[in-house]
């Protein structure tokens, strides 16, 4: 078995409808995982993730839910050399309640 040679991000917290803006030097496969997922992916075996190929940048990718995640950028089946990228999170606008 090949090992997969990925590069990841991990937050310990980001909150429900926050945006993680994935900039790419060119088209990668991102997979948005919590953790229980990502150590699935590890291993080899079934996992669930929000995925995509990213095609241009920035690519924006919403987190579902509040908790931990894990991001993987990888290239698996789109060969070439390797992706320069960068993350960085747009958190969620909290809206004032006004009396």
């Amino acid at each position: 078995m090949t090992e997969r040679k990925f590069a990841e991000y991990h937050w310990e917290h980001l909150e429900r409808g926050s945006t993680l803006v994935i900039t790419l030097s060119r088209p990668a496969n991102v997979r948005l995982m919590d953790p229980e997922n990502f150590a699935a992916f590890q291993d080899g075996v079934e996992y669930s993730a929000r995925e995509s190929v990213a095609r241009k940048a920035p690519f924006r990718l919403r987190v579902p839910s509040s908790g931990p995640w894990f991001l993987v950028i990888d290239l698996e089946g789109l060969g070439g050399p390797l992706v320069r990228h960068s993350v960085h999170v747009e958190h969620r606008a909290v809206s004032s309640q006004r009396p």
